[in-house]
């Protein structure tokens, strides 16, 4: 088995301890293809991952209840609501505020200019270090040892 990207606590002090083991990511992509490679690579990397293909299906399941996530990991271009909407609604649901997220998109960084300078989400372009950087957003954002 290959090594893991996976974080430990002392090494990223900022990182808050997941309340779910695996850690539980929510993935909207509505490239198919896309979705089923990051969602492995994730599976992979020891994370439970709830795959969606649209921003509306995602908001959909996250307004059914109290669903457990650790951190949403959103593509910007979706059709219906896309990444950065369903991101600002689901900062507007109770439960959902606080939650980290990341956009991992091939669309250009200043598509989501307000939440990025704001530091409310960090943007990560589909090329060939997405995997690198996804790997240190998610040590900095979810700890998940057990």
């Amino acid at each position: 088995m290959g090594r893991s990207l996976l974080p430990i606590l002392a090494v990223y002090p900022n990182a808050s301890p997941s309340t779910t083991y695996p850690p539980t990511l929510a993935l909207a992509d509505d490239d198919e293809l896309h979705a089923e490679l990051v969602g492995a690579w994730l599976e992979h990397q020891g994370y439970r991952v709830l795959r969606f293909p649209s921003g509306d299906a995602l908001l959909s399941w996250a307004a059914a209840g109290a669903r457990q996530v650790d951190a949403f990991v959103l593509d910007v271009d979706m059709p219906g609501r896309d990444g950065v909407q369903s991101c600002r609604e689901l900062r507007r649901m109770e439960g959902y505020a606080r939650i980290p997220a990341v956009f991992v998109s091939s669309a250009a960084p200043g598509s989501v200019p307000h939440e990025v300078a704001h530091a409310r989400v960090e943007f990560i372009r589909k090329d060939g270090e997405m995997f690198v950087r996804l790997a240190e957003w998610l040590s900095e954002h979810v700890y998940t040892a057990p």
